[in-house]
């Protein structure tokens, strides 16, 4: 489930922020790395590679499920 929250959450901020999504999310883990925040930083990873994966295949669309 986890994952799939990921690509969704992926899927919102590229269609929300564009190619700008990528540097927000940088940000969102450079702020959980200084406050510690170790299941943040680790989901903002996810997330990223989420961003990463959906740029590489062409999946920008927000599939329902």
């Amino acid at each position: 489930m986890l994952e799939f929250e990921n690509k969704q959450i992926a899927r919102n901020l590229m269609s929300v922020h564009g190619l700008r999504a990528q540097a927000l999310v940088q940000e969102r883990i450079a702020e959980a790395r200084l406050a510690g925040d170790h299941n943040g930083l680790e989901r903002w990873q996810n997330v990223r590679a989420a961003i990463a994966e959906l740029r590489r295949t062409g999946q920008r669309e927000i599939v329902n499920a």
